[in-house]
Parts: structure tokens; C-alpha cells; sequence
């Protein structure tokens, strides 16, 4: 897939969750969510729980910002300070998170992972490989950790599920095995019993 091949895919991905996204008024569902509050709150605080220390945390595929704004909020509970950075596709998307965190508005760009140039190093990462196409996916997860994080820093690599998914369908964590990257923690989140969310911890 050579640059041209790799800026198509991502304009039509930003297409695809613009009109999927922007439709709703809900939060949770501007940020790709379909279904109640509480079973967002059960699939993304997993998320806020890999985080042990205060530090600056970028979200790529940040949306309208809100997982962002939740991160902060499940933090604090624990005396946390975390300071959010967003990149998303989507201009439309990443207007809504500066009004929606108003205070961090310089801290949202819009780009894509794959492409993104930022001086800039992070204490938290969180992505998903779903971003980038097949092929490029193991060379993603390289790339964030060699120019997004900073020493120590620790990449939030998330997956999520619908329940219509089949129980047998591997989960990120065996294909990193797989791929022999090593992770240094994993969280689940779970809804009606059944496991929507996992978030494997890669340290730099």
C-alpha cells in the first residue's frame, strides 16, 4: 500500500465515523458508542484503570473528546492529575472536543496516527490498531511507541467488542503474542457478563 493507497483509506474512514458520529447529540454516542451510559462507563473506565501515575495523555481517534473528558474524571477519584491531548480525522470532531474541553482546546489536532508529526512525547498513549489498515497495524504500534511516548510511558492499546461478536475470535493480546511484542499489564471491561473491552499495557 504505498502513501496515495494509505491517504484514501484514511479519508474514507474519516467520512465513515463523521457521518456515523455527528448524528447523535448523546456524548457517548459522538464518540462511537451505541448503546446505554452505564455500559459506556463499563467498556471504556478500564481505560482510566491502566493509569497509575499523573501525566499527560494523548487519545488517537479521540472523537469529541469525551472518553478524554471521562479519563480525567475516573482519575481524579483517585488523586490523579492527567493532562488530555487529542488527535482525531475528523475537523468536526475535534471542534466539538475543544468546546468541549474548553481549557485544553490547543491540545487537539486533527490528523491521523499513521502520519501525525508531534515534537511533542506523552506519559499515556491509548489507540486501537482498527485505525490503520491490516498491513500497516504492527508497524503502528512501533511507531507510536518509538515517537509518541516518552520513556516509561506506557501505550494504551484498546480493543473493544460488540456481543454479536463470536466468543472464539482472538483478542488483541494474542496477536501481539503473535507479533512478539510484550505487554506489561491487561484490563478488562465486562457488560452483562460478557467481556466488550480489553486494554493490554505496553511500556516503553
Amino acid at each position: 500500500m504505498d502513501e496515495t493507497e494509505q491517504q484514501q483509506w484514511f479519508s474514507s474512514l474519516q467520512k465513515e465515523l463523521e457521518e456515523a458520529y455527528l448524528q447523535y447529540t448523546e456524548p457517548w454516542r459522538q464518540s462511537g458508542f451505541s448503546g446505554p451510559e452505564e455500559r459506556w462507563v463499563a467498556c471504556r473506565k478500564p481505560i482510566a484503570d491502566c493509569i497509575d501515575k499523573s501525566g499527560s495523555f494523548l487519545d488517537i481517534g479521540c472523537a469529541n473528546g469525551y472518553l478524554l473528558e471521562c479519563v480525567i474524571k475516573w482519575t481524579a477519584e483517585r488523586n490523579l492529575n492527567i493532562t488530555p491531548y487529542g488527535l482525531d480525522l475528523s475537523e468536526g470532531l475535534i471542534e466539538c472536543a475543544r468546546q468541549r474541553l474548553p481549557e485544553y482546546k490547543q491540545n487537539f489536532y486533527v490528523g491521523n496516527g499513521w502520519f501525525w508529526q508531534k515534537p511533542v512525547k506523552f506519559d499515556y498513549v491509548r489507540t486501537e490498531v482498527v485505525y490503520v489498515p491490516q498491513q500497516l497495524q504492527k508497524r503502528y504500534i512501533k511507531r507510536i511507541i518509538e515517537m509518541y511516548l516518552a520513556e516509561g510511558g506506557n501505550l494504551l492499546l484498546t480493543e473493544y467488542r460488540s456481543s454479536k461478536d463470536p466468543p472464539d475470535k482472538p483478542w488483541i493480546d494474542q496477536t501481539l503474542k503473535k507479533w512478539k511484542i510484550n505487554i506489561t499489564k491487561q484490563v478488562s471491561g465486562f457488560y452483562d457478563t460478557k467481556e466488550l473491552t480489553r486494554v493490554v499495557v505496553i511500556m516503553k
